[in-house]
């Protein structure tokens, strides 16, 4: 990553003006982000507007991570390695015990093992899980595992030869997920806050599903292209789909991956431990995150899809970041604008591009979203269209 001088505030500013004539461009809502530089969350800023009604985005709005949170969901795993809680290379049926994954021809060549659920390598099946209107019953956990009613989604199992090729499929984090509850005799979201939230000062994140009341003002409301707000769903696949988060808390955890890399002291995991989650397994994915660029360029990322909302981060190993978030999930060209804007201002060579956005696992993982909203038109709710493209709302200086 080439280094220049930090720009200053009005350069940041200057560099965004354009940011609310895309949104409106894009019928984009709402857009929250934040940047790392120089070992901080050197600022935050929102556009546009939260919810029906025009009462704006702030950088305190939550949204659902999506799947950014099976990052935060590595890292709690790889915390357990660290006190021998866990191994990433071996069966992982004995650490299940509420239920077990199906024997097949599969699993008969080869057990699956953490590192595999991790990478994306397992053959777990399952894409996504699309989550529960109100009103309509949550299934368990199990439940879903086994694809049994009230579960919308097909029974988890294997599809190939564990370790032998990579298949994006949020069938890996909840198999994941039901091992952390089986280990610990906890439930899942009281265990992201011991081991990573509440470590991280991650104070704006929450896996519990539904999100409590008391945070319910706080959130998005997600809106599909046409401007219409889209019910907010909840999934007991938390690892997976339950993550409410901000842009700033999210830039905790890449800021909390870079510390550990420098070997700073404190830091949540140590420098070989982080090295390990960042180290591809097959392709570029390696455990939690995905790799890409080379040398001082190299980063690590991860994009997050649910039904009207939009996530991606990205951070360099030893460098800066950014956090960006919307209540569309129309809005990766949006964002791509924004990742170039600032690449221009802080001297980024090698970012997210297109491709990025374009590799086969990322479309798969947003078009799933969108087959959900295509089967279950019932959970859209018509509104009168908001006003798109309200000013920013600006917090500077959050340090971790």
């Amino acid at each position: 990553m080439e280094r220049v001088a930090s720009p200053s505030a009005q350069d940041i500013q200057q560099s965004l003006r354009f940011v609310p004539d895309r949104m409106a461009h894009y019928h984009v809502p709402g857009l929250s982000l934040a940047c790392i530089h120089n070992g901080i969350v050197q600022w935050a800023q929102a556009f546009g507007v939260a919810r029906v009604g025009g009462e704006p985005v702030t950088p305190e709005t939550l949204f659902q991570g999506s799947s950014t949170g099976m990052p935060v969901t590595a890292l709690a795993v790889l915390r357990l390695v660290e006190q021998g809680k866990l191994n990433l290379d071996v069966d992982v049926s004995q650490y299940l015990r509420s239920w077990k994954l199906p024997t097949n021809r599969f699993t008969e060549q080869k057990k699956v093992t953490l590192r595999e659920l991790l990478s994306h390598t397992s053959g777990a099946t399952v894409h996504g899980f699309g989550g529960y209107a109100p009103g309509k019953k949550v299934p368990t956990l199990v439940q879903v595992l086994n694809g049994e009613s009230p579960a919308n989604s097909a029974p988890v199992t294997v599809g190939f030869v564990p370790g032998t090729k990579f298949r994006y499929a949020g069938g890996n984090y909840a198999i994941i997920q039901q091992i952390l509850i089986d280990v610990t005799g906890e439930p899942f979201p009281d265990l992201m806050q011991e081991l990573v939230l509440r470590p991280l000062h991650m104070e704006h994140s929450t896996f519990e599903q539904p999100i409590p009341e008391k945070l319910r003002a706080l959130i998005a409301t997600p809106f599909d292209k046409d401007g219409n707000a889209i019910e907010v769903r909840t999934n007991p696949v938390m690892a997976v789909a339950g993550l409410w988060t901000t842009p700033a808390d999210l830039a905790l955890l890449a800021l909390a991956m870079q510390d550990a890399l420098a070997g700073k002291p404190g830091a949540i995991v140590s420098p070989s431990t982080a090295h390990e989650m960042l180290q591809p397994v097959l392709g570029s994915y390696a455990l939690g995150f995905a790799i890409e660029g080379n040398g001082p360029n190299r980063y690590f990322s991860h994009p997050g899809a649910n039904p009207g909302f939009l996530t991606f981060f990205f951070a360099y190993e030893k460098g800066d970041g950014v956090v960006l978030m919307s209540n569309a999930q129309h809005s990766k060209e949006l964002m791509l604008e924004v990742i170039q804007a600032l690449a221009k201002q802080y001297g980024w060579t090698e970012f997210p591009t297109e491709s990025r956005f374009s590799n086969p696992w990322v479309i798969g993982l947003i078009c799933a979203c969108i087959v959900i909203i295509i089967m279950y038109p019932l959970f859209l709710v018509r509104h009168r269209k908001s006003p798109f493209g309200a000013g920013p709302n600006i917090r500077t200086g959050a340090a971790p």
